[in-house]
């Protein structure tokens, strides 16, 4: 059955791999529009656009109003952690470089290795904490804490990493609950209360623009958008929206710490984008980080073989719940049957 391969962990990874390269392009268009729209402002039309996108492939928003309540707010933590990253992402992409922000944010693949110790139960064999180590180093050089050349903003990327890497993790420990339309549809409808909620507060206060880009993207009042800002918006939702998809698939059926190194993929295209856009070229102190990142990385690649990981549940799940973990599934299960990933 086609549907079976999917969960092959190759394709997994080939599919979330892609995912990743094609997620700098949001960043860029993003960086490229918070000198003149709000970060708020992008947020609530980006997640209106893939809201509708969600809608027109698949029954996840209809599927949202199933859950039961307790499966509902764990999906909504979830999505809050992922607006979290969102926020501190971007708002420190309006004054760092695109390569360094993408660059440091890869510090998150070695959040999700060490947190999926404590909350999953997985093992770190010597060879990934030598990777995780490198990696940190590498993150070290980058930021230059203490130095400097020392940007505050660079912490705002590093929580970025950590609430990535917590939803991530968060979406492994949920793999058995809801399907994963249902799941990408509720981090779209937080992504659009947030968005609506920070326009809201900006409009009230009318905060005059600093000299802090930062600042600025973060609380400038709403502006008027062009149709080319709207077209950039929706690219910016189907990047993403493809992310989601792929991500979540991808850290519901394998394991947190095998899938960590591929987020690095994204490294190449941010610094092509950055190049392109702003004529950005790395330092030589964020070229040797992100040699050692991404050695890190491949080290744990090369050392560790991907796994399927069977997802049993030890009590039955709510009807709701039941339903396939594949995008696209349109069959309910009313009866509170337990099921795994091979019932695809």
């Amino acid at each position: 059955m086609w549907q079976d391969s999917f969960h092959k962990p190759v394709i997994v990874l080939a599919l979330f791999a892609f995912g990743m390269t094609i997620i700098p392009i949001n960043d860029a268009l993003i960086k490229l529009m918070s000198a003149y729209l709000s970060l708020g402002q992008i947020m609530f039309v980006r997640a209106i656009f893939s809201i509708i996108i969600v809608m027109l492939f698949s029954r996840g928003i209809s599927k949202m109003f199933t859950l039961p309540a307790q499966v509902f707010w764990l999906f909504v933590g979830r999505g809050m952690c992922i607006v979290v990253a969102m926020i501190s992402f971007f708002a420190a992409l309006g004054s760092l470089p695109l390569a360094i922000a993408i660059s440091i944010f890869f510090v998150s693949p070695l959040f999700i290795t060490l947190l999926s110790v404590p909350f999953l139960g997985e093992t770190i064999g010597i060879h990934r904490a030598i990777a995780v180590l490198i990696g940190l180093v590498g993150m070290i050089v980058i930021i230059q804490p203490g130095g400097d050349e020392f940007r505050p903003e660079t912490l705002l990327v590093v929580l970025s990493a950590f609430s990535y890497a917590m939803c991530q993790i968060w979406t492994r420990r949920l793999s058995g609950m809801g399907d994963l339309a249902t799941m990408v549809s509720v981090q779209q409808i937080c992504y659009l209360v947030v968005g609506g909620l920070l326009d809201i507060m900006n409009i009230f206060t009318q905060r005059p623009d600093s000299d802090n880009p930062t600042i600025d993207f973060l609380l400038r009042v709403p502006a008027t958008a062009s149709l080319m800002d709207y077209l950039f918006i929706l690219i910016c939702g189907i990047s993403v929206l493809l992310l989601s998809v792929t991500s979540a698939h991808a850290y519901r059926v394998l394991e947190a710490s095998v899938i960590a190194p591929f987020e690095y993929v994204a490294i190449p295209s941010g610094i092509f984008w950055g190049m392109l856009i702003w004529d950005e070229w790395p330092e030589t102190s964020a070229w040797i980080g992100m040699f050692l990142i991404l050695v890190g990385g491949l080290y744990m690649v090369f050392r560790e073989r991907a796994r399927d990981v069977d997802v049993t549940l030890s009590s039955p799940m709510p009807a709701a719940a039941a339903a396939s973990q594949n995008f696209d599934f349109d069959e309910e299960d009313t009866d509170g049957i337990n099921k795994d990933d091979s019932d695809k």
